[in-house]
């Protein structure tokens, strides 16, 4: 592997700045000169080592807690660290046969599919998981009804061909008969099947603007407001996991550390953060200060991309700054490759 590709660093700088951060994302805790001397065949002194650490942090890719202490990688250090290996291929599986064919058992339904991925990225990788989507506006309709409650009350359902189904209740102002409900359910059948949410939304005026009961309150209702009923909840844009597991990290186990972290694991935040950051050609990785946001300063983030003719999106995880970013470019790799072959 070579490591002399940021040209401030010699090799042997980067080959120290690289062993030393692989310690520290098995350890946590900062390394020492004498530690690398010992347990690593890096062929030079103590002395030797300890000088190359300190250089390293005059030069921004290193810090230190204490005077006396080891030291640990910056956020510089862990981006020379990621961008040295970002071209390695771990051809080892570290997704297990069972949660894969679990997972490709579930065809038929993209939302319980991209729920459960989600939940077994994070079991395998012991980090938060989050799967964005785009793309669930052109999902097809494939059948609608509309389902009498009391009175003046009707319910909306939705079913698309990513197995969602949607269900929302109108309210009126004038009690409906089961006749016209039933004529209109078969109107909105013969107008709008086998459309996409988003042609529905630019279309459906026109598709039923010489029906008879086109004055009618219910049909006004889902004409004058296509983008609320005919749409997809922001909700179903973003799946994760159980904030939970980031409790197992060091750096989190403390409860005022996890709870400063938690603001940046809402799903209306993440969502934005991952569409505004994470585009096709931009880095897949951020690591802490990166992220733009205070509250992931100690949080690195991975990234990978997949698409399928239903919908595309991005899988990643969420951790500490000492993500094993190796093996998690591999896990998410194959999750992709499960993703894409399941959809």
């Amino acid at each position: 592997m070579s490591k002399s590709n940021i040209s401030n660093l010699s090799d042997r700088e980067a080959v120290v700045l690289t062993t030393l951060i692989e310690c520290y994302i098995k350890s946590s805790s900062p390394v020492s000169s004498t530690f690398l001397s010992k347990n690593y065949n890096l062929n030079v002194s103590s002395a030797t080592i300890r000088s190359v650490m300190s250089t390293l942090e005059d030069k921004g890719y290193l810090t230190h807690l204490h005077t006396s202490g080891g030291r640990l990688p910056t956020d510089i250090g862990y981006r020379f660290y990621v961008d040295s290996i970002k071209s390695l291929t771990n051809h080892k599986s570290l997704v297990s046969k069972v949660l894969e064919n679990e997972l490709l058992t579930i065809t038929n339904n993209v939302d319980e599919l991209l729920d459960a991925t989600v939940l077994m990225l994070s079991k395998v990788s012991h980090m938060f998981g989050v799967v964005t989507i785009t793309g669930y506006q052109d999902s097809i309709l494939t059948d609608i009804e509309l389902v009498p409650i009391q009175g003046n009350r009707v319910m909306l359902v939705l079913a698309l061909d990513t197995g969602v189904v949607k269900s929302i209740v109108l309210n009126l102002d004038v009690e409906l008969d089961v006749k016209l409900i039933n004529k209109t359910t078969q109107v909105l059948k013969d107008r709008l099947l086998e459309l996409s949410l988003k042609e529905i939304q630019n279309s459906i005026v026109k598709r039923l603007n010489d029906v008879e009961m086109y004055n009618h309150e219910l049909v006004q209702i889902l004409i004058n407001d296509p983008l609320n009923y005919f749409t997809i909840d922001r909700n179903k844009s973003i799946y994760t996991s159980s904030t939970d597991v980031l409790l197992e990290q060091p750096e989190f186990s403390s409860i005022a550390n996890f709870k400063r972290i938690l603001p940046a694991l809402d799903k209306n935040f993440l969502n934005t953060h991952f569409n505004t950051n994470f585009t096709l050609g931009s880095k897949p990785t951020l690591i802490g200060k990166e992220n733009g946001d205070a509250r992931l300063n100690e949080c690195a983030i991975i990234t990978t991309y997949f698409e399928s003719g239903m919908v595309s999106g991005k899988i990643g995880v969420v951790g500490p700054k000492r993500i094993p970013y190796h093996s998690l470019q591999s896990i998410l790799q194959q999750f992709t490759e499960i993703v894409e072959s399941a959809i």
